[in-house]
C-alpha cells in the first residue's frame, strides 16, 4: 500500500515538474535594445504574454494598444507586412516599403528595411516578434528612409519561457506602421497614360455613334 502511494507521489511530483517546464512566457531580460535598426536600438518597447500579432486579416495591435501614444501621435496602426516564420527575402503591403527577415539561430538574426519611394519616407514604425506565448513590440519613431535606401539591424528574443528561463525561438513577425510621410500612389508609367487616353477615346466615339443612330 505504501509503495503504490509512493508511485502516485512520484508521478504527481512528475506532472508538475513538467507543467512548470512548459509555463507561462514572462518578460525576462527584454530591453528596447533587443532591436536595433541602422546601429540605433528602438525608442521603447512593450512584451505581452499570450498575443499574438499576426491575429486577424489586419493584424492585432492589442499586445501595445496605446502604450506608444507618448511617441508621435496616436493615430492608427496599419499592418505593413508579415513573415509567418522562416527567412524571407522580402514582403510588404505598402507599396514603397519592402522588408527581410532572416530567423538566424531562432533566438537572433538580421532584418532589413528598403524604401522604393521617390521621396523621403518617414513613419512610425513597430517591429513585434513572437516567440513562445507571447510576443514583444518594439518601436521606432520618427524613422526616416531616403529613396533606394536600406536601412540594416539586428533582433533578439530575450524573453523566458517556463520556469527553466528558456529563450524560446521565433514563431512569425509582424511589422506596423502609422505618421506616414512621403509614400504616395505610383505614378501610371506613360504607356499606361497612352492605354488610359486610348480607352477613353473609343468609349467617346461609341457613344457618338450611338447618339447619331
Amino acid at each position: 500500500m505504501e509503495s503504490i502511494a509512493k508511485k502516485f507521489a512520484l508521478a504527481a511530483s512528475s506532472m508538475l515538474l513538467a507543467a512548470s517546464a512548459f509555463g507561462a512566457t514572462t518578460i525576462g531580460n527584454t530591453t528596447a535594445d533587443d532591436v536595433m535598426l541602422a546601429a540605433q536600438a528602438a525608442d521603447t518597447f512593450v512584451f505581452t504574454p499570450a498575443w499574438n500579432p499576426q491575429a486577424g486579416p489586419n493584424g492585432d495591435t492589442s499586445g501595445f494598444g496605446t502604450a506608444f501614444d507618448g511617441y508621435g501621435s496616436s493615430g492608427a496602426w496599419t499592418l505593413l507586412g508579415k513573415n509567418e516564420g522562416g527567412s524571407s527575402t522580402g514582403f510588404g503591403l505598402l507599396s514603397g516599403l519592402n522588408f527581410t527577415f532572416d530567423v538566424g539561430t531562432g533566438t537572433s538574426g538580421t532584418w532589413t528595411v528598403t524604401s522604393s519611394a521617390s521621396q523621403n519616407v518617414a513613419l512610425d514604425l513597430v517591429l513585434a516578434l513572437k516567440a513562445g506565448n507571447g510576443a514583444g513590440a518594439f518601436l521606432l519613431n520618427n524613422l526616416s528612409i531616403n529613396p533606394g535606401q536600406t536601412l540594416s539591424g539586428t533582433w533578439h528574443i530575450d524573453w523566458f519561457t517556463g520556469n527553466n528561463q528558456a529563450n524560446p525561438d521565433i514563431s512569425n513577425v509582424t511589422v506596423f506602421g502609422r505618421d506616414f510621410d512621403g509614400i504616395s500612389t505610383p505614378v501610371p508609367e506613360p504607356g499606361e497614360y497612352a492605354m488610359l487616353l486610348a480607352g477613353l477615346g473609343l468609349i467617346g466615339f461609341v457613344a457618338r455613334r450611338r447618339k447619331a443612330l
